[in-house]
């Protein structure tokens, strides 16, 4: 057999790992520093950024008007409540009233044709004077020419006619 030329380093054994080179390897720590800053920053920038910009002034002033106008909100909203609060009452009123009107038409009704019965009433009265005038003009006519010596049951006649026109004055 021939002999062979080439020559293997032997692996080293290491028994304990944190040796191991295929296991762990160790960095600096200036590196670890290094590496870790630039996130460090970039995480510090925008936190800073939005911490500066939420206390500047426009963004107060922003926060003081969203105050400003919640408080007009709910004082609004509170007005509103009010107003369908009377609004509902008024809705109640304007039924009793519309109930109210409806009782008082009807009663207007009742009391025209009350009205509407005493004025036949009062026309029949009216006639019936005309006819005791005419009877009373009849009766005078013919006691003027009768007799003029029954004077005195013409001036009771004449009294009754009278009483009868001032009672039928008063009814009118």
């Amino acid at each position: 057999m021939a002999p062979s030329f080439y020559h293997n380093s032997p692996v080293p054994v290491v028994d304990d790992l944190e040796g191991s080179m295929l296991t762990r390897r160790k960095l600096p720590l200036w590196l670890v520093l290094f590496l870790l800053f630039p996130v460090v920053v970039g995480l510090l920038v925008p936190l800073i950024y939005f911490a500066v910009r939420a206390n500047s002034k426009g963004c107060v002033d922003g926060l003081q008007a969203q105050k400003e106008c919640q408080e007009v909100n709910q004082h609004l909203q509170r007005q509103l409540n009010q107003a369908q609060e009377i609004s509902h009452e008024k809705e109640t009123e304007a039924a009793t009233c519309n109930s109210s009107v409806v009782t008082l038409r009807e009663s207007l009704k009742k009391e025209q044709a009350q009205v509407a019965e005493f004025q036949g009433e009062l026309r029949i009265l009216n006639q019936n004077l005309k006819d005791a005038l005419a009877e009373v003009e009849r009766l005078r006519s013919q006691s003027e020419t009768s007799s003029k010596n029954n004077a005195s049951s013409y001036s009771s006649f004449l009294f009754v006619v009278i009483a009868f026109l001032v009672l039928n004055a008063l009814l009118t």
